[in-house]
């Protein structure tokens, strides 16, 4: 398997993905563990069925010996990627700093919507006193002090403006408010904007650079500046224009506040991709293969058109052999990276044939 052997090589491959350098193969990369990253942290089990934690009770010294766990197979990985640690990545933190009450459950942990009241907003509290924006900073302060000299404490899972208004207000309700109260969504949109800015340059400013980058632990997407990973699920429910109206101008200013980002598609908010494609400052465009989603084949125009619009494509899912060998005929590896979940190290050796090169390698 052609694979890069040294820290040097991934980084050089990482560096021609974001120039859009010619290729003769895409960065592929493997994320072990399969869907349900709650059960990598056995310590969030003592919440379960609980609604409602405090941030006094979660303690990082706490999980640590799970990351040792979650870190421990990474050695056995064959592929391009540098691998990073997260605050919890299946932990609501932004809805838990916007005050909604979290609930751990067998695979999962989500936020309980609604209840919240725009004659709120004044005082929703989103400042560096926040209980739970210090819990998170603890986190990655214990985890840099940790794990630093072995990998980058990155980004995890943090949900975008609609993800966060819809957790405040209920998914409906928030859709009633851009008829019945468009200008108090678009005070609570801005403010979850500045918010998501603010943790992410706190969180980079902590850690400081990887080898000279910064990381989205998810993806394990490395980039050679501070990069940010976006997303917008609750844009599902908006049309084309209310998404253009409401979402598109936040979208932009979190993309446009770092050198590098990445938005997180499922296939339900494709049809909004032309609106997506146009916030300008938008490098690359991550898109999920979902289990009972659209299949890659019906996803197939929608990938060609983020490479024609000279985005970067990230591809992530449970990858199958058919599903790569379309992707190899049909797309460029120019300036795209395919993420395979597995479930474990093994089923890496099912792959192999795709980390040759490309022969037709699309221009």
């Amino acid at each position: 398997m052609d694979v890069p052997r040294t820290l040097q090589d991934k980084l050089l491959q990482y560096r021609a993905f974001w120039t859009n350098a010619p290729m003769a193969r895409p960065l592929i990369g493997f994320s072990l563990g399969g869907w349900f990253p709650l059960q990598s942290y056995p310590g969030m089990a003592k919440f379960l069925g609980r609604k409602g934690i405090a941030a006094d009770e979660l303690h990082p010294e706490e999980f640590l010996a799970d990351y040792e766990r979650l870190v421990a197979p990474w050695e056995e990985m064959e592929d391009d990627v540098i691998r990073a640690v997260a605050p919890l990545p299946p932990f609501p933190w932004l809805e838990a700093m916007l005050g909604s009450r979290v609930q751990v459950g067998e695979d999962a942990i989500w936020a309980l919507e609604g209840g919240f009241e725009y004659a709120d907003l004044d005082a929703l509290n989103l400042s560096s006193d926040n209980p739970w924006r210090r819990k998170y900073l603890e986190f990655v302060a214990a985890l840099n002090d940790r794990f630093r000299d072995r990998c980058p404490v990155g980004q995890p899972i943090l949900r975008g403006v609609s993800d966060m208004i819809a957790a405040l207000r209920g998914s409906s309700q928030m859709i009633f408010d851009l008829y019945d109260q468009p200008e108090q969504f678009q005070r609570l949109a801005g403010r979850c904007t500045d918010l998501l800015i603010a943790l992410i340059a706190e969180q980079q400013g902590i850690t400081g650079p990887f080898a000279e980058g910064y990381e989205v632990e998810q993806l394990a997407l490395w980039a050679p500046g501070r990069i940010i990973r976006m997303q917008e699920d609750g844009s599902a429910f908006f049309s084309p224009s209310l998404y253009v109206q409401h979402l598109q101008g936040e979208d932009e200013r979190q993309a446009s506040a770092f050198p590098y980002n990445v938005i997180h598609l499922h296939s339900s908010s494709l049809f909004l991709l032309d609106a997506i494609l146009n916030v300008e400052s938008l490098k690359c465009i991550q898109i999920n293969k979902d289990v009972g989603g659209l299949e890659v084949g019906k996803m197939l125009p929608f990938f060609k058109q983020v490479q024609e619009h000279g985005k970067r494509l990230l591809i992530r899912g449970k990858l199958d052999n058919n599903d790569l060998t379309l992707l190899r005929n049909e797309l460029s590896p120019n300036g795209l990276y395919l993420q395979i979940v597995v479930e474990n190290p093994a089923e890496t050796k099912l792959f192999r044939e795709f980390f040759q090169p490309w022969d037709h390698a699309i221009s």
